[in-house]
């Protein structure tokens, strides 16, 4: 554990919570005594940064905004300090078509759901599932485009969604990376969902690009996260911890893993008995 923490971040959905749910009464003490010790808090999600990533703290009644937002898995960051947000460029449309066509053998015998997220793209293929859940939770509809490249490739985006099955996650990843490594990269999220975006731009980066801006030591950062997307974000920061319930290869590269699982409130445990307690803050 680092000495001092100055910076905490931290995944959402199966870190701090399940999708949709609140907060656990340890993550939210947890909250509490960073800060009342000046610690800034920030969350970090593959999530689009919009105005229900920016109610999020509101949504788990706080009364308090977040110090800053890291979304799209590090392709954009805001925090309360500056006026402005940074933002990685759209994936042009006519990448987004290469990239579909070539797996659209394996989209179409499989039925894999995909959709497209940032620009204002709500475009998708093989709604069922995941999409109608998530379409449920965010009170919106995705526009239905199966089969249809064209109009699915006609707004630029920022990422593409493939929910399928583990076995088939793992055909995409491979044709992906055999004949796009130089340019785009898989990142996966849960079991069976693969997220494809530029190179360069992940969560590590995120965290880094807003410590530089405001002058703070990235390696006084704490983060939490239990997913492949969520490894550079570990690996960046000073003291890297994945969830219980988290992936094995997130594990492996994290610096510690804690004792109880994100529905116990692992973060907050995590930090009150191994942060707090020890600095007397209890």
């Amino acid at each position: 554990m680092i000495e001092n923490i100055k910076v905490f971040a931290a995944d959402i959905d199966m870190t701090l919570s399940a999708k949709g749910d609140p907060l656990s009464e340890a993550n939210v003490e947890a909250f509490r005594i960073m800060r009342e010790h000046g610690i800034l808090l920030g969350l970090a999600t593959g999530r689009e940064m919009n105005q229900r990533l920016f109610n999020q703290a509101k949504e788990w009644n706080l009364d308090y905004q977040f110090d800053f937002l890291i979304g799209m898995n590090g392709g954009q960051v805001w925090d309360r300090f500056h006026e402005d947000r940074w933002e990685m460029e759209l994936m042009k449309q006519e990448a987004m078509m290469e990239i579909l066509t070539y797996l659209k053998p394996v989209i179409d015998q499989y039925e894999v759901s995909v959709n497209a997220e940032g620009g204002g793209n709500n475009y998708a293929m093989n709604i069922k599932n995941e999409l109608i859940q998530s379409m449920i939770r965010r009170g919106f509809r995705f526009d239905d485009c199966t089969g249809d490249l064209e109009t699915f490739c006609s707004k630029p985006c920022f990422k593409m969604l493939f929910r399928t099955t583990a076995d088939v996650e793992m055909i995409i990843r491979k044709m992906v990376a055999e004949k796009f490594a130089d340019r785009f990269q898989c990142i996966g999220t849960f079991p069976g969902t693969v997220e494809v975006m530029e190179k360069g731009i992940d969560k590590g980066s995120g965290l880094k690009r807003f410590c530089d801006r405001n002058g703070l030591d990235i390696k006084e950062s704490i983060a939490f996260g239990d997913n492949e997307n969520d490894n550079s974000l570990l690996i960046a920061s000073g003291w890297g911890v994945c969830l219980k319930n988290g992936s094995d290869g997130t594990k492996a590269i994290a610096d510690d893993i804690t004792e109880l699982e994100c529905l116990e409130g692992g973060v907050g445990q995590y930090l009150i008995d191994h942060y707090f307690k020890p600095k007397g803050w209890m």
